[in-house]
């Protein structure tokens, strides 16, 4: 394939025009917001956010109802999540030894990747249970912080766009700077971690439970039942070709002696499907040779009917055979009389040449009622007699199954309607499981990480006796004025520059010293020490945008702050190491082919 044709592929591609759209409509927004540049943050190509504080509202109101049942409930969450850490790590590890040592693929692991792994459509059966997911997630710390007194600055909702990969969700954002100080306790930062972690515990619960009762939960609806997928012709073993058609919905079923009121309604709910009646374990009994009656349901006509059924036997000869290219003759692969591999090739059966395309074939001479011997001749003249033995029944169809409406409101909504929303439970519970998973591994971007740290700052404690030097750059974005300092005890401000934008490297006036009455340092955040500094900057001055400040300060450091660092650092690596991995081995084994998780 020449360089010209990938680049058409990738630009045809359904996933980058739904990519390039996504795009163009963000432009159009942020053109629309061109005034009002606080509401929205891009990061082209990667990702848009659009932020409105009216959300805020709605979740401070949540909130406050009841606060009491909430602190309980969030509290409750910090345990739940914290298991799911424990059980990350140790599934990980097992799932890493299993894929290493006994590779399946009901261990692999792999991203989800639309137009890799997922189809469109497969990711239009995602898209609601993503949307929800994730804003449970975000409301949950919105909700947490509230009820702490932790204060939500925005919400809104997040885009990304970047080639195949396109996406939508909601986000709460917290005053995270005041929220790592002391001014809040400890167990206050738990509980805003563990707040959309354990949310999506309890979807991915609620969405199992609605899974195993699916057709619990539907059967005043719709029943289950057999759809006709295809009807096997005489020459392919079949004993109903004509009397049946793809696409019959088979209802109910009697022995076609029996009167009418004998109908046996299929309910696979009930554990009466067409294959229990072909077992022979129901009310409805028959011999070889009997017919039965059908009573089906065509969808495209809207029709119901009758039709009477052959049932004819199901031999086991004993063999595994497979036709020959040509369709003049067929190979026997494996004895089972002998439990042996085998490699004849038949030409003749019973005396009859086998010739597929005008149906001599050995599906044919099994239709045969009274059948207790075949006799099969290879093409170097030798005989073989098999004995052949009934183990069953047949009707030869190829079958699925079929959501049977009871009533109008189902029948308008279709027989897809309790598909559709199966898949969307399965998916989730897939999904939530596996974001509750990850997120709570110690990883910098999952909320784990900040378990992790409050965990081991916890069991180190902390030590501020000594002071250290630090310099801080703040970009200036044309009103905000607060230099708001990366350490929270700071103890002196030694000097605040401001480096001119545009200014020549060199220049002696690219910089400007602030004399100590241009600038204040106080406390911000309310919890005792100094954090921030604000500039006083005479109203004559004009500062151009991404202008810096320089700060240049001392502060108390946490001498085991090192420590606790080695610590955190190292539980990290391993947790990353164990679902890179996972990853890695499951690629190795299976490609990118499967999604688990």
């Amino acid at each position: 394939m020449s360089l010209l044709n990938l680049i058409t592929d990738f630009l045809l591609n359904p996933w980058f025009v739904i990519s390039l759209i996504f795009w163009i409509i963000v432009i159009i927004f942020v053109y629309a917001l061109k005034n009002r540049k606080e509401a929205y943050s891009l990061f082209f190509p990667l990702l848009i956010l659009f932020k409105t504080k009216k959300l805020n509202n709605f979740i401070r109101k949540i909130s406050k109802k009841n606060p009491r049942f909430w602190r309980i409930f969030w509290n409750i969450g910090i345990f739940v999540s914290f298991g799911f850490t424990i059980f990350g790590f140790f599934f990980f590890f097992i799932n890493i030894v299993q894929l290493l040592f006994l590779p399946s693929e009901l261990n692999a692991i792999s991203p989800l990747i639309p137009g890799v792994n997922i189809d469109l459509p497969t990711l239009f059966y995602l898209l609601l249970p993503l949307l929800f997911i994730m804003t449970t997630h975000e409301f949950a710390h919105g909700i947490s912080a509230n009820n702490d007194g932790v204060e939500v600055k925005s919400t809104g909702v997040m885009g990304v766009g970047l080639f195949y990969l396109v996406g939508f969700g909601a986000f709460v954002e917290v005053d995270e700077r005041k929220l790592r100080s002391s001014k809040f306790h400890r167990n206050t930062r738990l509980r805003i971690a563990a707040a959309g972690t354990f949310v999506n515990a309890i979807t991915a619960g609620i969405a199992f439970l609605l899974l195993i009762n699916y057709a619990l939960l539907v059967s005043p609806f719709y029943t289950q039942v057999t759809q006709v997928y295809s009807v096997s012709p005489a020459q392919n073993g079949g004993f109903n070709y004509g009397n049946l058609e793809a696409g019959d919905v088979i209802v109910a079923i009697k022995n076609s002696e029996d009167p009418d009121a004998d109908f046996l309604n299929l309910d696979f709910n009930q554990g009466i499907s067409l294959t229990s009646v072909l077992n022979n374990v129901t009310k409805v009994k028959f011999s070889i040779g009997d017919n039965l009656t059908f009573r089906t349901y065509n969808p495209v006509t809207d029709l119901s009917s009758k039709k009477n059924v052959t049932v004819g036997p199901r031999y086991d000869i004993g063999i595994d055979y497979e036709y020959i290219p040509n369709g003049t003759g067929l190979r026997i692969t494996y004895n089972h009389s002998s439990n042996s591999q085998t490699n004849i090739l038949i030409t003749k059966i019973n005396g009859t040449a086998i010739d597929k395309s005008s149906g001599a074939t050995l599906e044919l001479f099994l239709t045969n009622f009274t059948l207790k011997a075949i006799n099969l001749t290879s093409d170097l003249g030798t005989d073989y007699i098999l004995d052949v033995e009934v183990v069953g029944v047949l009707i030869g169809i190829q079958s699925t199954y079929y959501w049977m409406h009871k009533n109008d409101f189902a029948k308008f909504f279709t027989s897809n309607w309790p598909d559709f929303w199966f898949k969307e439970l399965f998916w989730l519970f897939t999904i939530s499981f596996s974001i509750t998973l990850f997120n709570m591994m110690p990883l910098p971007i999952f909320d784990g990480d900040r378990f992790l740290k409050e965990l081991v700052n916890w069991k180190f404690g902390e030590n501020y006796k000594s002071i250290k030097k630090k310099k801080d750059r703040l970009i200036y974005k044309g009103t905000d004025t607060e230099c708001k300092l990366t350490e929270y005890r700071v103890e002196n401000v030694e000097s605040v520059k401001i480096l001119l934008k545009d200014a020549q490297k060199g220049d002696p006036n690219s910089e400007i010293l602030l004399g100590e009455d241009n600038y204040e340092l106080v406390d911000k955040i309310g919890d005792g020490f100094k954090d921030t500094v604000l500039v006083n900057l005479p109203e004559t001055t004009k500062l151009k945008n991404n202008s810096v400040f320089e700060v240049t300060y001392e502060y108390w450091h946490d001498d085991k702050r090192k420590i606790k660092s080695i610590v955190i650092n190292a539980i990290r690596i391993i947790a990353l190491s164990l679902i890179i991995g996972n990853f890695v081995l499951s690629f190795m084994n299976f490609g990118f082919v499967l999604f688990w998780i």
